[in-house]
């Protein structure tokens, strides 16, 4: 299989009803309620005052081959006809393809998605889309509840190699509330009030065994839920990137769009910030003592660890 970078863009959830957090170092820690199964030695450990998992891969004689190849943990109450885009920090020291798997009770189906990790012990935001390919509406079948993390795809490979897990999140735009592909197409009016995040880029997955191009964007979905009554479009809570309301004001002639100083115009590579750097949340709020996390910071999008 292929090796690829991927291209999606960084982002996060901006307010607790736009996601449904799997793991953020807070809760659901390894043997609690909800919390990860025991597959390759899942271990809380502490990283510069966060928590986050440590898992450590390894074989299993005398059992199923690959089960401590994986990490895996149930996904809550995530409702896949509305949520459908995963993100998580991940770090290990291997470059490497990383799959993720929604596994089901018997009948539900099994999707897979892959990434890229760039390797070399740094964190790096994944990002998987499972509202796209020719499998996504079979996604929202009953049945899905365990979310496995495959760091070197389904192989026996990196027996005795670590890798480490944070911010595992099911997130995307949410309109009055809801999440957006539970909306009905045309069906919104008058004033919409969007939180959550929007964003449009691109990512690579397979379903075949080959990589196939896919793309998202956010702007363009919105533009499809809304009438063309819609009057005003509030995202002023939303955290937002490339931003391109194009689609929407076509639709929507004359459409108020409401935005803030959330909007994201690109990434930044760098975590060094100066002494009177400003932190603000996705929400647009200031924050004077940032937890780990996204956030805006001198107008790019920053990971504080």
């Amino acid at each position: 299989m292929k090796k690829v970078f991927l291209l999606a863009m960084l982002f996060a959830a901006t307010v607790c009803n736009a996601q449904v957090v799997l793991w953020d170092g807070t809760d659901k820690e390894v043997g609690s309620d909800g919390g990860f199964w025991n597959r390759a030695d899942p271990t809380v450990v502490e990283e510069d005052g966060n928590k986050i998992m440590k898992f450590t891969l390894k074989a299993n004689p005398g059992g199923w081959n690959d089960e401590h190849h994986n990490a895996a943990l149930p996904v809550g109450d995530v409702d896949f006809k509305a949520l459908r885009r995963l993100t998580m920090r991940l770090k290990m020291t291997d470059a490497h393809n990383v799959l993720v798997q929604l596994e089901g009770k018997d009948g539900a189906y099994n999707a897979e998605r892959i990434a890229w990790y760039n390797g070399g012990d740094g964190w790096q935001v994944m990002v998987y889309e499972f509202a796209a390919g020719p499998d996504n509406e079979k996604v929202t079948d009953n049945g899905n509840n365990v979310l496995a993390i495959w760091p070197f795809e389904k192989t026996p490979q990196g027996e005795g190699k670590t890798f480490y897990v944070d911010d595992i999140k099911f997130e995307g735009t949410m309109v009055n509330g809801k999440g957006i592909l539970a909306c009905a197409d045309n069906s919104l009016t008058g004033e919409v009030k969007v939180t959550g995040v929007i964003g449009k880029g691109t990512y690579q997955c397979t379903w075949d065994g080959d990589w196939h191009p896919e793309a998202y964007d956010d702007y363009a979905l919105l533009a499809k839920k809304l009438a063309s009554t819609a009057t005003v479009l509030d995202v002023s809570e939303a955290g937002r990137w490339d931003e391109d309301w194009t689609a929407i004001q076509t639709k929507c002639p004359g459409i108020v769009i409401r935005t803030d100083a959330t909007g994201i115009a690109n990434v930044a590579k760098s975590q060094e910030q100066t002494a009177n750097s400003q932190y603000f949340n996705l929400a647009g709020q200031r924050v004077a003592h940032p937890a780990k996390g996204l956030y805006i910071v001198n107008g790019k999008k920053v990971i504080v660890k």
